[in-house]
C-alpha cells in the first residue's frame, strides 16, 4: 500500500509531463504547416525572386514546404504517442533492454540528424562563399577573416557532434543518451539567440511610418525559424531527460580497486543539463555576475551589430581600468568583513598626489619630481591613509560605514582645498612633453631573463599538469564510467596543445625581447627613453600575432596592468595563507582568532591594500587624462560596490572571488558601451545598473542556499 501511494505522485507527474509534451508537439506540427502554408501561398519568399512568378517556386523553397509538411507529420505521430503511451516506450528499456523505437525516440533521432546534416551544410556554405559573415567589401572570397574560420570550426564539430549522436542512437549506445540532451539543449539556447536577433531585426524592417502588419511577410520570415528551432530542441530535450538522471551502477566489481571504486561511486549522479548548470553555478561565488554577463553580452549582440566592434569592445575595457582595479581590493577588503566609503576620495587625493609632485604644485612651491620618485611617494601616501583608516576602525570599534564615511568627506577636502574654483591641475600647463625615464636595456635583458624563468616554472608546471591529466584520461579510458570520455580526453588534449603553444609562444618572444636588446648593446645603445605615461596607461599600437592596431581602437596599457592584478590577487586570495586567512576573518572572527589568525592585521592590510591599488588606478588615471579635477572619484565608492556585490561578495565578509568582481566590472562596462549603441537614455544607466544589481544578489543568495 504504501509504495503505490509513494509511486502515485510521480506517476502522476510523469502524466502530466507527457500530457503538456503532447500538446506542445501539436504546436509544433501547427507551426510547421503554418510555415510550409505561408511560403506555398507567396506570404513567405526565400531565396531571390527578382522576375520570378510566384507559381515558381524554387529549390530552397520546395524543400521549406516538404520539410514543414514532413515535420508536422512528425510532430503529430510524436504527440499521438505521447496522448496513449505504451509501457515499451521507455527510453530506458529502448538503451538498456532492447525496447521498441518509439515515435519520440524517433523524433529525437530526426532532429539531431537535421541538426548535424544542417550544421554541416552551413560550414560549407561559409567556406564557398554563399554565407558572408562581417563586411565583405572588396575583400577577395578566398581570403576569409577569422569570424568565418570560427563558424566553420564550430559548425563542422557541432554538426559532427550530433551525427556521431544519432549513430550512438541506431546502436543504442548509452552514452548517446547524454550526449543528445547537452546537443539538444544548447541548440535550443541558439534559437534563443536567433530568435532575439530576428526580434531585434524587426524594426529595422519596417517602411518608414508603417507597421508589422505592413511587413508581415518579412517578419514572419524574421521570427519563424528562431520559433522552430526553439520549440522542436526543447521538446527533444524534454524527452530525452523524461527519464534522464540517477546514480550510475556499475555491472560489475571485477577491475582494479579504483575501478570497483569508481563504479560503486553514488556521487556520481547523472543531472539533465539545466539541473547541471544550476548545481554548477550553485559552486560558484558569482552565479549571479556569470549569469548576467552571459545574459547582457547575448542581448547586446544580438542587439546591434556594432557591439562586437573591436572600437566598442576596447572601449569598454579602457573606460573601466579604474574602477576594475579598485574594485580587487573592495573585494579583498569585503571578504574580510569591512568596507571602505573614501576610495573615490582617495583616488582623486592619488591622481592629485601625483601630477602634484611632478609639477611641484602639491604640496605648492614644493620641487618637481621625477615620475618615479612621485609615484613611489604617491603609493606611500595613500598607503598610510589606508592604514589610518584601518587603525581608526580597530582602535575606535566603530564600525567600518561611519569611520570610512567620515573619512571620505574628511579627505574629499584636501583635493577641493588645493585645486579651487573649478579649475583642473594639467601637466601641459607646465611641461611640454611627457615625462620620459631612461631605461638600461641591461635591465630590461634582466627583466625578460627573470620573465622567461618565472613562466618557464609555472608554465611548465601548469603543461606538465595538463599532459598528466591527458596521460590519465587515456589510461583510465576504459574503466572510467562518464558517458562525456570521449570528448573529455578530446577537449584535455586541445586544452593541453593550446597551453603549451602559449606558454612556448610568451618564452619565445622573451627570447627574441633579449636578444634584440643584446643586439643594441652591441651597437652602443645603452639605454631606452619611455614616456612613463605610456608605460602606465598609454594606447597601445600592437599586439603579438594580431598586428598593428588601429588608432580609432582605444587600447590602453593600463587594461593589460589591470588584468595581471586580477591574475596576481586571485591567486594570492585562494592560493596563500593570507588568503585563506582573509576568508577566515570575515567569515568567522571568533573562530579565526582561536585559529591563531590576527584578526585585526589581517584587517588593517586589506586596508593598505585597497589604498595602494587605489593609488595605482589613480595614477593610471593620471596618466591617460594627464590633468586632475577636484571631483575626480566622486561616486567610485558606490560603482565598485555594487560591482563587487555583482560579483558575489558578501557585506557580511566570508564570501567572494576577484574573478566574479572581474565579471561584476565587465557588465558596467558593457552597460556604459551597450545602452549608447542601442539608442537607450544614458540616463536610464543607474536604474538599469539597480535592476542588475537586485538580480545578481537574488541569484547569488539562491546559489548560497542549493549550496548549503
Amino acid at each position: 500500500m504504501s509504495s503505490s501511494s509513494a509511486s502515485s505522485p510521480a506517476a502522476s507527474s510523469a502524466a502530466r509531463g507527457l500530457n503538456r509534451n503532447a500538446v506542445l508537439f501539436l504546436l509544433l506540427a501547427v507551426v510547421s504547416l503554418l510555415l510550409a502554408e505561408q511560403v506555398a501561398t507567396g506570404w513567405l519568399a526565400f531565396g531571390d525572386r527578382l522576375n520570378i512568378s510566384r507559381r515558381d517556386f524554387n529549390l530552397t523553397e520546395i524543400v521549406v514546404i516538404v520539410g514543414g509538411v514532413m515535420w508536422a507529420a512528425l510532430a503529430a505521430w510524436t504527440s499521438l504517442s505521447l496522448f496513449r503511451p505504451r509501457p515499451s516506450d521507455s527510453m530506458h528499456d529502448y538503451f538498456n533492454e532492447g525496447g521498441r523505437r518509439s515515435p519520440a525516440i524517433t523524433f529525437v533521432t530526426v532532429v539531431m540528424a537535421v541538426i548535424g546534416v544542417g550544421c554541416i551544410l552551413i560550414a560549407i556554405q561559409i567556406y564557398t562563399g554563399w554565407i558572408p559573415l562581417t563586411d565583405r567589401v572588396n575583400i577577395s572570397r578566398r581570403d576569409m577573416n577569422p569570424v568565418e574560420w570560427i563558424a566553420i570550426v564550430l559548425a563542422t564539430f557541432w554538426g559532427l557532434l550530433n551525427l556521431r549522436t544519432v549513430l550512438g542512437f541506431v546502436r543504442r549506445e548509452q552514452p548517446a543518451w547524454s550526449w543528445a540532451q547537452w546537443a539538444l539543449f544548447l541548440t535550443a539556447v541558439a534559437g534563443v539567440v536567433y530568435l532575439m536577433s530576428g526580434l531585434f531585426d524587426i524594426p529595422r524592417s519596417l517602411p518608414k511610418g508603417g507597421t508589422v502588419l505592413d511587413a508581415m511577410p518579412r517578419v514572419l520570415e524574421l521570427i519563424f525559424p528562431g520559433v522552430l528551432i526553439t520549440l522542436t530542441c526543447w521538446l527533444g530535450y524534454s524527452l530525452v531527460t523524461q527519464e534522464y538522471g540517477g546514480p550510475r551502477v556499475g555491472k560489475s566489481i571485477a577491475g582494479s580497486l579504483a575501478a570497483r571504486a569508481r563504479s560503486r561511486d553514488i556521487s556520481a549522479v547523472q543531472v539533465p543539463a539545466g539541473q547541471m548548470i544550476r548545481n554548477r553555478l550553485s559552486r560558484s561565488p558569482g552565479a549571479g555576475a556569470i549569469i548576467g554577463f552571459v545574459a547582457l553580452f547575448t542581448f547586446f549582440t544580438v542587439a546591434t551589430d556594432l557591439f562586437l566592434d573591436p572600437q566598442s569592445l576596447a572601449s569598454a575595457l579602457t573606460n573601466n581600468v579604474t574602477r576594475g582595479i579598485v574594485a580587487i581590493g573592495t573585494t579583498m577588503l569585503m571578504i574580510s568583513g569591512e568596507f571602505d566609503l573614501s576610495v573615490g576620495s582617495l583616488l582623486g587625493i592619488s591622481g592629485l598626489t601625483f601630477l602634484g609632485l611632478m609639477t611641484g604644485q602639491f604640496p605648492p612651491g614644493g620641487p618637481r619630481l621625477d615620475p618615479i620618485t612621485a609615484a613611489v611617494l604617491t603609493l606611500a601616501f595613500v598607503g598610510f591613509l589606508g592604514a589610518l583608516n584601518g587603525w581608526l576602525l580597530i582602535r575606535t570599534g566603530i564600525p567600518s560605514f561611519i569611520v570610512t564615511l567620515a573619512t571620505q568627506l574628511m579627505l574629499r577636502g584636501i583635493p577641493l582645498v588645493f585645486i579651487a574654483g573649478g579649475a583642473n591641475l594639467r601637466y601641459v600647463d607646465y611641461f611640454d612633453e611627457p615625462p620620459y625615464i631612461q631605461v638600461s636595456r641591461l635591465v630590461l635583458i634582466a627583466l625578460a631573463v627573470i620573465l622567461f624563468l618565472v613562466i618557464g616554472v609555472i608554465g611548465g608546471s601548469v603543461v606538465r599538469n595538463r599532459w598528466k591529466d591527458l596521460r590519465e584520461r587515456f589510461t583510465n579510458y576504459a574503466d572510467s564510467q562518464s558517458d562525456f570520455r570521449a570528448l573529455g580526453r578530446l577537449f584535455s588534449g586541445i586544452f593541453f596543445g593550446i597551453t603549451a603553444v602559449i606558454v612556448g609562444v610568451l618564452l619565445l618572444l622573451l627570447v627574441g625581447v633579449a636578444i634584440e636588446e643584446i643586439g643594441q648593446l652591441s651597437q652602443g645603445s645603452s639605454s631606452l627613453q619611455i614616456s612613463f605615461f605610456d608605460l602606465m596607461n598609454g594606447r597601445i599600437t600592437s599586439l603579438p600575432i594580431i598586428g598593428t592596431i588601429s588608432r580609432e581602437i582605444n587600447l590602453r596599457m593600463g587594461v593589460f596592468w589591470w588584468l595581471v592584478l586580477v591574475v596576481v590577487f586571485q591567486f594570492i586570495l585562494n592560493q596563500t595563507r593570507y588568503g585563506n586567512a582573509t576568508f577566515a576573518v570575515g567569515g568567522n572572527a571568533g573562530a579565526a582568532r582561536a585559529q591563531g589568525i590576527n584578526v585585526n592585521r589581517i584587517k588593517v592590510s586589506n586596508y593598505i591594500v585597497l589604498a595602494l591599488l587605489v593609488a595605482t588606478a589613480g595614477m593610471f588615471d593620471a596618466a591617460r587624462l594627464q590633468s586632475i579635477d577636484a571631483l575626480r572619484g566622486q561616486g567610485l565608492e558606490l560603482q565598485v560596490i555594487a560591482a563587487t556585490v555583482i560579483g558575489g561578495a558578501l557585506l557580511t565578509g566570508g564570501y567572494g572571488s576577484i574573478i566574479g568582481a572581474l565579471l561584476g566590472v565587465f557588465i558596467f562596462g558593457m552597460m556604459q558601451t551597450g545602452l549608447v549603441l542601442i539608442g537607450v537614455d544614458a540616463r536610464l544607466f543607474d536604474a538599469l545598473i539597480g535592476v542588475i544589481i537586485l538580480g545578481a544578489v537574488i541569484i547569488n543568495t539562491w546559489s548560497r542556499r542549493v549550496k548549503g
